[in-house]
């Protein structure tokens, strides 16, 4: 009977002894160890990552890679002014060198998780080593439901989602009574639409059209950054000779209306002209083919260029003139119709006079002026007969009645 009470006392001391040892680094039931959690078993690795917030974690919370839990949170600290949090892995799970974690939220009832993963958009390179720590620059949080409540009351009560009402009641009024137009406008829509759709390809090569030119601009933006620079200096020079400007469109102006007056008024003229100019062009028209001939001859006149190339033997012409300056010839020919010429000598006659076209047309049968009488030794060749041709019978000179009155005077 006694040793029963002492056996219960002394169970009871143990148990107060252990608890006195303990009570310091007790922190509620999850800073136990408690039973099915993951990664506490033997051969689990340790990892540090560090957060700036952890919002409501708590040790054994879940630590998810790439959603499948793979171990759980042993103890959490604070250093530095941040939170570093021991996890623990269970053997075969490698994690990466470069991995990030993320507080998550499991549910919305509050149980939160730690997220293990790669960067986005990157490949998991190596494997992180037992003991490492994961810094706060590859760590983050997400929001939690009640930042999301809050945030969504916010949007809600300060968003002026109470004007929704207004707005649902105004489009009501306005629709009321036009269902018809309304459908009517749908159906235009649709076809636009429609329209559009079928111009894709159009649209998406002057989207391209547009980004070449884009490029140009690009290539040319020093070119426009000078040209922008030098438009403004330009633009004052217009604007101190705006006067000017002004005055000289105001005369171009009044020109303008002399010259629409004139126009008017010489239409018809002009409209006459143009049309008498008619048979001009259609002979010039006609001679076409020969006009290179004549402006060619233009060129080397007298002589055209066929008489040049057979005449011509190399880069000299060889040229054997005789000029006969005796008094004879100079008297028929050089002063021919002058005092000094001779007075029985034919003319010939130049171009545009009566005789010139007998004359071109047989210089050979022309005939000669006759010879004064010996007995008037003063008196000359009839003045018509002084052009020799086919203009009419040869007449012979009549005597002067006065010769003979000046002659025995």
């Amino acid at each position: 009977m006694t040793t029963k009470p002492v056996l219960r006392h002394a169970a009871i001391a143990a148990l107060c002894v252990a608890l006195t040892s303990t009570s310091c680094a007790y922190g509620g039931l999850n800073s136990l160890p408690l039973p099915g959690t993951v990664g506490r078993g033997p051969g689990s690795t340790s990892y540090h990552v560090e957060l700036a917030n952890v919002g409501t974690l708590e040790p054994n919370s879940p630590v998810l890679f790439s959603d499948v839990v793979v171990g759980s949170i042993t103890s959490m600290a604070v250093k530095n002014w941040h939170a570093n949090v021991e996890i623990s892995v269970k053997p075969g799970v490698v994690i990466p060198a470069d991995a990030i974690a993320t507080v998550g939220q499991t549910s919305l009832l509050g149980s939160m998780h730690l997220q293990l993963g790669t960067p986005p958009d990157k490949p998991g390179q190596g494997a992180l080593m037992p003991g490492a720590t994961i810094g706060l620059d590859r760590s983050s949080t997400y929001p939690s439901t009640e930042q999301t409540l809050s945030s969504l009351s916010a949007v809600v009560n300060g968003g002026a989602l109470g004007r929704f009402g207004d707005i649902i009641r105004n489009a009501n009024d306005a629709f009321h009574g036009r269902t018809a137009d309304i459908r009517d406008l749908l159906s235009r829509l649709n076809a636009i639409a429609g329209v559009v759709d079928d111009q894709r390809q159009s649209i998406t090569a002057l989207i391209e059209s547009f980004n070449r030119l884009a490029a140009t601009f690009a290539d040319q933006r020093q070119t426009l950054s000078r040209t922008l620079q030098t438009i403004p200096p330009a633009l004052d020079v217009l604007n101190r000779e705006r006067p000017r400007i002004t005055n000289a469109l105001e005369r171009l102006g009044e020109f303008s209306n002399a010259a629409n007056q004139v126009i008017n008024r010489t239409q018809e003229d002009l409209v006459s002209n143009l049309r008498n100019l008619g048979p001009t062009l259609q002979s010039l028209a006609d001679v076409g083919p020969q006009l290179d001939t004549a402006l060619a001859m233009a060129t080397t006149f007298p002589y055209d260029q066929s008489f040049i190339d057979r005449a011509v033997r190399g880069d000299y012409m060889n040229l054997f003139p005789t000029f006969d300056l005796t008094v004879p010839r100079l008297k028929r020919d050089l002063f021919l119709g002058t005092r000094w010429g001779d007075e029985g000598a034919q003319l010939v006659p130049a171009p545009g006079d009566p005789w010139y076209l007998n004359y071109t047309y047989d210089p050979l049968g022309v005939g000669a002026a006759t010879s004064p009488p010996a007995s008037q030794p003063g008196a000359g060749p009839d003045p018509s007969q002084i052009f020799a041709g086919p203009y009419g019978p040869a007449v012979d000179a009549k005597p002067d009645p006065h010769a003979g009155t000046e002659g025995g005077s």
